[in-house]
């Protein structure tokens, strides 16, 4: 009876084995491929995840650069500038007075055993003359190449600040980085800010000087000058003022030569004599100088420099002729009689940073915002 039964099945499989075991092939392959297409899937939402991830936290870290750049920029703007600009100031009106050179010649005017002789009346002069557009000069050149300076030291030391905090492992946050001012060598290195008015401007001054006795040694003072003349005068007392300052020397006046040496002088300014403890971190303050240094001496920063100076000295004319008044004559004024308004520039120039218009008009050139975003990206290398 069983075999009667299994009979037909034996047959039906004899005659339909190929069919049902590649019938049973196809399913099979299907799963695996099917198991394969998920497992394929997978990872490419893994994958994707991870570059989703990578991508926010890029976009995370340009957020975060972008918020502290802006933040050591603040700093620049309401602290370091506004004391240097201040100590800078006090120190050109006094290192260029010329006060006691006009009083001796309204005391000269009198009838008395005072009164001067022609001969020392016009050295008096003279004197005026290449102190007024020495004071002015000094000024513009000295506040522009302030205000940039401090720009890209600020940059330096907000990337390096930047750099510490993403290199850290402590879970410290940006809101933090007012106690990294006082480490490192990052708050000396903000001080060099002073450095120029303390130390530099004594030797700037006796330069922009040789450079005003050259240029106006042809000028009389009984010749007239227009605008435009007193305009490409303080230009061309510019560039004999650089042309004299060899292998960018200018920077000296700016940034010390020797950290060490910064070091120490700043220890003894501190104390009032050597104390080694309060020396600061050299290293450091060496690598951000050189850093500087690096920058300042380059084309880029020089091409800045050349188009603030005369943006600046475009600005310094139009309010000198403001002052002048629509009066003067095509030919202009005897350079006598503009000497005086010539030095009273220094003062616009040397304003405190939120009331210098010739600060603000640094700062919102395109040319120098672009110059400090790219810096701000791409540190120098050293060399």
């Amino acid at each position: 009876m069983l075999q009667l039964s299994s009979a037909p099945g034996k047959g039906f499989w004899a005659r339909h084995r190929w069919k049902m075991l590649l019938s049973l092939g196809v399913a099979g392959a299907g799963y695996a491929a099917y198991r394969f297409y998920k497992a394929h899937q997978k990872q490419l939402v893994r994958v994707e995840q991870r570059q989703l991830e990578e991508q926010a936290a890029d976009e995370l870290v340009k957020n975060q650069l972008q918020a502290h750049f802006e933040n050591v920029q603040r700093i620049s703007d309401t602290t370091t500038l506004p004391f240097a600009m201040h100590y800078l100031r006090s120190r050109i009106m006094e290192e260029l007075d010329i006060s006691h050179l006009t009083e001796r010649l309204l005391q000269g005017k009198g009838g008395d055993s005072s009164a001067l002789t022609p001969k020392e009346k016009l050295d008096t002069w003279e004197r005026i003359k290449i102190l007024s557009f020495t004071r002015t000069v000094s000024s513009l050149w000295a506040m522009t190449l302030l205000s940039l300076y401090v720009r890209v030291q600020v940059t330096i030391l907000g990337r390096h600040l930047y750099l510490d905090f993403a290199r850290g492992t402590d879970g410290a946050q940006l809101q933090a980085e007012s106690d990294t001012f006082s480490r490192n060598g990052h708050k000396d290195f903000l001080a060099t800010a002073d450095y120029l008015a303390t130390y530099g401007i004594t030797a700037l001054i006796m330069q922009m000087q040789h450079a005003a006795t050259e240029i106006l040694k042809e000028k009389q003072l009984k010749d007239p000058m227009s605008m435009d003349q007193v305009l490409q005068t303080m230009l061309e007392i510019s560039d004999q003022f650089m042309s004299l300052c060899d292998d960018n020397s200018w920077i000296n006046y700016l940034v010390p030569e020797n950290a060490n040496r910064y070091a120490q002088l700043m220890a003894v300014s501190s104390s009032g004599f050597d104390d080694s403890s309060l020396v600061m971190d050299v290293r450091k303050l060496d690598q951000l100088m050189t850093e500087t240094r690096i920058v300042l001496a380059s084309d880029d920063f020089r091409n800045i420099m050349d188009m603030s100076l005369r943006k600046v000295a475009d600005v310094v004319i139009e309010d000198l002729s403001t002052q002048v008044g629509a009066t003067i004559p095509p030919s202009g004024l005897p350079l006598a009689k503009l000497l005086a308004r010539v030095a009273q520039l220094s003062s616009t120039l040397l304003e405190e940073p939120s009331k210098n218009k010739h600060i603000q008009t640094i700062q919102s050139m395109p040319e120098v915002d672009l110059f400090y975003t790219f810096l701000y990206a791409n540190m120098p290398q050293q060399t």
